[in-house]
């Protein structure tokens, strides 16, 4: 039971150094790289976590010899007489200290084992009223009545690939949505805040807490919760969570505005407007559990750049490979003693222990060594939408908000839609093997158009919208190329100008230099005269260059001047062109919604079963 007792808090010393040195290192990391990924910060956190709990729980730590190895004592040959005479003559002196010494080391791994449980109970406890609390909260909600809600919700929900969407309530109690969980997950939204949400406001906070759920961050964030409870005492484990609960926001925050900049500006006045609230004890929320959170949420969302993808998961393997293992240090083995000389000695006469002495204790049975627990998985990067859409979308595509009757018509390379993501995914996997086909969707029925004629008749309309986006392409790219020629001819200008001006330099030296030689050397006036006769060549070769380097300034400056009036020419055509996309996008919305008309009234248009 001591040597047990002894090895608990052997691996709570060892596991919290290791916790510090890996705290120390993510967090340089996260310093060094701020454009690392929320997502990778969030699972470098996560590990932390996990190398707190596998220490201490881990029977078979790997063993690193990188102490000083001890010396090798040798006792000498005439000391061993005095030491048995000591030892024959005070026996009853040395077994008092044996026993005061084992009563002493037996009894404050004892005591720290003791205020260690202590803690780990007071802070179960603790969680065990917040969660107590998240429940009452939940019972106390109200049933979401309004169908347009559940139904936004469930499509929202199968847009990114869940199963089932969580329960919806209506709670008075808090000010931001809240997903409380992991068991049978239930979505909260506030009662008295939802009438002033505008739509898309919804959608984005429905949509954050649906990639929670996506992520499974409500089981992930268990590791972290419970390495927070068997190391209260380290405020680094501490640091870690939290930490961690915040990378998890900030990467979520990342997955909602993916692919959209002009989403950034309406999601960070969205966090602002839920402002700061209390983070639930089994759960998360939306809102920012206090202002520094909110703030780096807001700089967060600001950055456009990332570290690549394959150097996120270097990163990430090479803390697992170094950082969760648990280790400890030992002493490197001694070097080898030199040999000595036998020394022939007589063997001293055992003493005889006194009858106060303890009978000898009986040898412990053998413990075989548990095997050490496998090693829990990093948490696996948020799983990508399944978004097969390979070809050109034309039309009015809407992210974050669902309309009410929507349509894609499929066909060829290129479709034309009036409709949202999920509506495109689910008409592609109504339409089947990317065949043409126009699909509908009013309310909750879908419908399928499948009628040759109507299709061909369409077709035009489509063509000539997918015409003009291509022409509007290659107008830009001629655009680019244009500008590119454009600074090319500038930068030749500016080096042109710059040499002329160091040459202009170094002959103005020259005449400086030759006018100084003549005032001061009158008698060599011969050569004098000569060296003015090369410094005025040199003067006049100058001149010609320049008249050289300046005619080709104007000639670069009248090729910019036709460049830039081409290219605004460019500029003129490109809008012409938008402005007949525009109409003919209207002409082809009209036409399909006329289409669509007919083909429901006369029986042309096949509904879809779920």
């Amino acid at each position: 039971m001591d040597m047990m007792m002894s090895e608990v808090v052997m691996r709570l010393g060892w596991t919290s150094l290791q916790s510090a040195v890996l705290v120390a290192l993510v967090w340089g990391v996260c310093r060094l790289l701020p454009q690392l990924p929320s997502a990778t910060r969030c699972r470098l956190w996560w590990l932390v976590a996990a190398q707190a709990v596998l220490g201490l729980l881990w029977s078979s730590p790997l063993e690193l010899a990188v102490l000083p190895a001890p010396a090798a004592v040798t006792a000498p040959a005439m000391a061993l007489p005095a030491f048995d005479a000591a030892v024959q003559a005070a026996p009853v002196t040395y077994a008092a200290n044996a026993v005061e010494t084992a009563t002493i080391t037996a009894s404050w791994p004892l005591l720290l084992l003791a205020v260690w449980a202590a803690g780990v109970l007071l802070m179960l406890v603790h969680s065990l009223r917040g969660y107590r609390a998240s429940r009452a909260l939940v019972r106390s909600a109200t049933e979401c009545t309004n169908a347009g809600l559940q139904q936004a919700l469930q499509l929202a929900a199968e847009a990114h690939g869940l199963r089932r969407s969580p329960q919806l309530k209506l709670s008075a109690q808090i000010r931001s949505p809240q997903l409380i969980g992991p068991w049978r997950p239930v979505l909260l939204l506030p009662a008295r805040e939802l009438p002033m949400m505008s739509a898309d406001d919804l959608d984005m906070a429905l949509t954050h807490e649906l990639i929670h759920l996506q992520r499974r961050d409500l089981w992930w964030g268990l590791l972290p919760a419970l390495s927070q409870h068997l190391f209260f005492f380290h405020p680094l484990v501490h640091v870690a969570a939290r930490e961690y609960a915040l990378a998890r926001e900030e990467a979520c925050d990342g997955a909602v505005v993916a692919g959209h900049d002009h989403c950034r500006h309406d999601y960070g006045r969205l966090l602002v407007q839920l402002g700061v609230a209390p983070r639930p004890a089994v759960g998360v929320a939306s809102a920012s559990p206090n202002l520094r959170s909110l703030k780096r949420r807001l700089l967060t969302l600001q950055q456009t750049r990332s570290v690549p993808r394959v150097a996120s998961l270097a990163i990430t393997a090479l803390f697992v490979v170094i950082g969760v293992a648990p280790l400890r240090l030992v002493a490197a083995p001694p070097p080898p003693a030199a040999p000595q000389a036998p020394v022939a000695l007589t063997a001293p006469t055992p003493p005889t222990p006194p009858a106060s002495l303890p009978e000898p204790l009986p040898a412990p049975p053998p413990v075989s060594a548990p095997q050490p627990p496998a090693a829990p998985r990093a948490p696996a990067p948020p799983e990508a939408l399944d978004d097969d859409v390979s070809f050109v979308t034309h039309g009015q595509l809407n992210i974050t908000r669902q309309p009410a009757q929507a349509f894609v018509l499929i066909g060829g390379e290129s479709n034309f839609v009036d409709a949202s993501v999920a509506d495109l995914k689910q008409a592609r996997r109504d339409a089947g093997n990317n065949q043409p086909a126009l699909w509908v969707r009013r309310g909750q029925d879908r419908y399928l158009i499948r009628d040759p004629a109507v299709l061909k008749a369409l077709g035009h309309a489509q063509t000539e919208v997918a015409a003009l986006g291509t022409a509007q392409a290659e107008l830009g790219n001629r655009q680019a190329a244009i500008g590119q020629q454009i600074a090319a001819a500038s930068l030749q200008i500016t080096a042109d100008a710059m040499a002329a001006v160091d040459v202009s330099a170094v002959v103005n030296s020259a005449i400086r230099d030759a006018g100084l030689d003549a005032a001061v050397e009158a008698d060599r006036a011969a050569r004098q005269g000569a060296r003015q006769s090369r410094a005025a060549a040199s003067a006049a070769s100058q001149a010609a260059r320049e008249a050289r380097t300046a005619s080709a300034r104007a000639v670069d400056a009248r090729q910019i001047a036709l460049v830039a009036r081409e290219q605004a020419e460019l500029g003129k055509e490109q809008a012409r062109l938008a402005q007949q996309q525009s109409v003919a996008s209207a002409r082809a919305v009209r036409d399909v919604r006329t289409a669509i008309d007919q083909a429901l009234a006369s029986g042309k248009a096949q509904r879809v079963r779920n």
